[in-house]
């Protein structure tokens, strides 16, 4: 009996525990969803994962993952509710959506929207590595809207084109309405060393930044965050930002934002 009563409080604290993980509110901040750790002189990569809620998502979760030579990550499954963002962190690695397959490069990106089957495979001879980045709005899912908006798309690092600036230069990737949002807004900055990325601003819209390359201070309200390559970038809503390439090389993020008749 007493055994019985033990277990059931392990139970309800592991799934107390999980709930809370689930429902956790993310505050604007720098977030390290990859990290290499060093341990008796051997380097061990360490896969971190963020889950939580903001403004406008009952659902933000943020992780790195690997894919070992000839291996796939799973069967081909589906996500009902919920869209992703891939971003390859080092490939080529082979992104199937439903019977479409493309081989995709280092820094490409993939929008997997509600409804569509997804599957990767690593046919190369190395490890290949990805971000994951799932979004839930808190409105409903809307399949129909995101299929004739385009739906899910593949696009290749050196497919996007480049529009120099004064500071570096940019990558559009997408704006356009999906299964999850009634506008998603995607696009690269490369910004040259020691430059500003703009003025301190604020705005309706909620936006993340996911740094790629390079070192960066991050200007959040009064903090400053030492921003390095493997971290994602929160910005609430209506919170004074921007950010300043501190290296001695160019960086290198991409930056996300979703809208909805209130961010308009």
């Amino acid at each position: 009996m007493i055994l019985r009563k033990t277990t059931l409080l392990v139970f309800l604290f592991f799934i107390t525990s999980v709930l809370r993980a689930q429902t956790q509110e993310l505050q604007s901040g720098v977030y390290r969803v990859d990290s290499i750790e060093t341990q008796n002189g051997l380097e061990r990569k360490m896969k971190l994962k963020v889950l939580g809620t903001t403004t406008d998502l009952a659902m933000l979760s943020m992780h790195s993952s690997t894919l070992e030579p000839g291996k796939t990550n799973h069967l081909p499954r589906v996500l009902m509710d919920r869209e992703e963002l891939i971003i390859v962190k080092e490939g080529p690695i082979t992104i199937t959506i439903n019977d479409t397959a493309k081989i995709l490069t280092t820094g490409s990106i993939v929008l997997i929207e509600a409804g569509d089957f997804q599957s990767f495979h690593n046919a190369s001879d190395k490890v290949v590595s990805y971000y994951v980045l799932g979004f839930k709005s808190t409105t409903s899912v809307n399949i129909s809207r995101g299929k004739v908006n385009g739906g899910s798309l593949m696009k290749d690092w050196n497919e996007l084109v480049i529009k120099k600036t004064i500071k570096g230069e940019s990558r559009p990737v997408f704006d356009k309405p999906t299964s999850m949002f009634e506008r998603l807004e995607v696009h690269t900055t490369m910004l040259n060393a020691h430059e500003n990325s703009h003025p301190s601003h604020s705005h309706r819209a909620e936006e993340i930044m996911l740094v790629l390359k390079g070192d960066i201070t991050m200007h959040i309200e009064q903090e400053n965050y030492k921003v390095s390559a493997g971290s994602v970038i929160l910005v609430r809503p209506d919170i004074a930002h921007n950010l300043t390439n501190t290296g001695n090389e160019p960086c290198l993020y991409y930056a996300i934002k979703w809208y909805d008749s209130s961010t308009n």
